[in-house]
């Protein structure tokens, strides 16, 4: 079986930024200049019967060339190279007031009238043919409208069955922004690529136990346009270079077990030059593997945890992914708000509230780049929607400020904080900061004291957390949607541990196979016991929220990669944590039966 890269790569290259602005290039003016002539004859000459033109439009281009390699044992097993340009169109009809966005019609299927007025991911001429440029570009503009006005009319019948519906704006006004990037963009070295990700695989060479390895690189370099008929403007180049590596292998009653590594950078180049940091990662990948072989199996737990490591900021990503955004309820032909309503954030009524415990302050701040020498992935310049990335103090003592929101209004904000990640309100880097503190070591003796309390013979210790790309590999699409149905259950959906540990009463840590957390809930997170006086910081693909789940999912129904895609990479500076009580299950025990015959390395 082939292990396929992410998805998320693409996405992330558009929002991945530069530092400084300049004036667009020569090259660039006749894109450029059709995206805006286009605009300014549909604004004004775009019409059908008596329905009004549109009162905004946006344009995003997307200029990616993408390099995927897949190697096995040191040999490429898979290489690819890529180039596309992809033109996604936003038409809105109707006023600020009420538009045809945000509403769930019947006609769409689950996604509806959600998805009105957006036409995205489709190709685009790869050459500047100012003619075929404007056709193409006038053809999906009147295949959005036309969308976007039969989306508004059923809007407005939904509207009037509903007794007054209580709703905000449908889109607010903001000071317009333009920025444009200063990278230089290099070509991709393919040869190189390939090379690199076959040293790297070679590292799992000679170890038998390994039923099933692979390690993929990918170089990707992006280009984005945006402009949009409010002013907003900006030109970003970008690259990103990722590793990742995945190996598993069968324990001995059969169950499956796989890890998996990922390594992120700007340009391969700095990945090249930690290359044998990362052969020693390839050297622990199997370590990591063979410990989960003999891991024990623990079959059910409640009681105190610690968690530590890059796990700290797996669970604040988690926790904050599924809460930091205010979203409006959408509109639905239904009774009621439909699908989108049942997956509202619970925060939306807890501002003043307390939410955390009251020695946590929580802040995001994707303007700022790096932390202690680790560079924050979830940094940008400018959003989605062309709004300045901003700093925003989210929680303060415990008690939740104010929520992260996009260019659509909700009944308390009415104003953008930048944070439109790909169609969702969602955070850059999380800073989150302590007014009380414990050692390290004061942590884990603080376990063990609560251990003891609770009666339990050990405690947990949870180092690593799952990600999306292992749990789809270990239990497929049922672990998936799964894990769409707790987000729709309302709590805070927490995905399985990778690395978690049994801690018993004298300190000493045995490893554990992989548990599933049960009912997680907000007033756990406002219970944290304490945290540790050493923040640490790292970079974690963006969790699934209810919103970006759905939109991830319409991207991939829809082919509107471009807009609707996974938003990418979170970065979090957070300290350990330890919680009083968690609950856990471990897995099935209905495994696959061993191989009748040892491997064939085995000789």
């Amino acid at each position: 079986m082939k292990h396929k890269p992410k998805l998320f790569l693409l996405v992330v290259l558009t929002l991945a930024l530069g530092l400084q602005g300049q004036a667009p290039k020569d090259t660039d003016e006749v894109l450029i200049r059709a995206l805006k002539d286009e605009m300014e004859r549909s604004l004004t000459e775009l019409s059908i019967d008596d329905e009004p033109p549109p009162y905004f439009l946006s344009y995003t281009v997307d200029e990616v060339d993408m390099t995927v390699v897949q190697s096995i044992l040191g040999g490429s097993s898979n290489s690819n190279n890529t180039k596309s340009r992809n033109l996604s169109v936003n038409v809105r009809v109707g006023d600020r007031e009420l538009d045809n966005t945000n509403f769930e019609g019947s006609g769409g299927g689950m996604f509806g009238g959600l998805l009105s007025g957006l036409m995205g991911g489709g190709s685009f001429p790869l050459t500047d043919s100012y003619d075929e440029l404007r056709r193409v570009i006038w053809m999906n503009t009147d295949e959005a409208y036309k969308s976007a006005v039969s989306s508004l009319a059923a809007k407005k019948t939904a509207l009037e069955q509903q007794p007054n519906p209580e709703r905000a704006n449908d889109f607010n006004e903001e000071e317009p922004f333009e920025y444009v990037s200063k990278s230089e963009l290099e070509s991709i070295d393919i040869d190189r690529v390939m090379a690199f990700a076959n040293e790297l695989s070679a590292v799992l060479k000679g170890h038998p136990e390994l039923q099933q390895t692979s390690t993929t690189v990918s170089y990707a370099t992006n280009r984005r346009t945006y402009v949009d008929s409010d002013g907003n403007f900006h030109r970003l180049e970008s690259s990103l270079c990722t590793v990742m590596t995945q190996a598993s292998a069968q324990a001995d009653d059969g169950a499956m077990v796989n890890d998996n590594l990922t390594a992120y950078a700007q340009n391969c180049d700095e990945l090249y030059e930690d290359v044998e940091v990362l052969k020693q990662r390839h050297e622990e990948l199997v370590a990591s593997v063979r410990a989960l072989m003999s891991a024990e199996y623990v079959r059910s737990y409640t009681g105190p945890v610690l968690i530590t490591d890059v796990a700290t900021a797996e669970f604040f990503s988690q926790v904050l992914g599924t809460r930091a955004g205010a979203v409006p309820l959408p509109v639905s032909e239904s009774s009621g708000f439909g699908m989108m309503g049942m997956l509202q954030n619970p925060f939306m009524d807890k501002i003043g509230a307390r939410v955390f415990p009251r020695f946590l302050s929580v802040v995001n701040d994707p303007t700022i780049r790096e932390h202690d020498g680790v560079s924050l992935m979830g940094s940008y310049v400018v959003d989605s929607e062309g709004m300045p990335a901003r700093r925003t103090e989210l929680i303060e003592d415990g008690r939740l400020l104010t929520l992260l929101t996009t260019r659509a209004p909700t009944k308390d904000f009415d104003k953008s904080t930048g944070s439109n990640r790909m169609g969702s309100p969602l955070p850059g880097n999380i800073f989150i900061s302590s007014s009380e503190s414990m050692t390290e070591e004061e942590l884990k003796q603080e376990l063990l004291v609560l251990v003891e309390d609770s009666g339990n013979d050990f405690g947990i210790v949870i180092k690593r957390f799952s990600d999306i790309g292992s749990l789809a590999l270990s239990s497929g699409m049922e672990g998936v949607m799964g894990l769409m149905q707790s987000i729709m259950g309302g709590g805070i959906t927490l995905l399985p541990t990778m690395h978690a540990y049994k801690v018993d009463l004298e300190g000493n840590e045995v490893p554990i196979r992989p548990l599933s957390v049960v009912s997680f809930s907000d007033s756990q997170v406002k219970d944290i016991v304490a945290v540790s006086d050493t923040n640490r910081a790292y970079n974690v693909s963006t969790p699934f929220s209810s919103s970006t789940l759905m939109s991830a999912m319409a991207g991939s129904i829809g082919g509107l990669g471009g807009a609707f895609g996974t938003p990418g990479f979170l970065g979090v500076v957070a300290p350990s944590v330890l919680l009083e009580e968690m609950s856990f299950q471990g897995g099935g025990t209905g495994h696959p039966r061993l191989p009748i015959v040892a491997h064939p390395a085995s000789d």
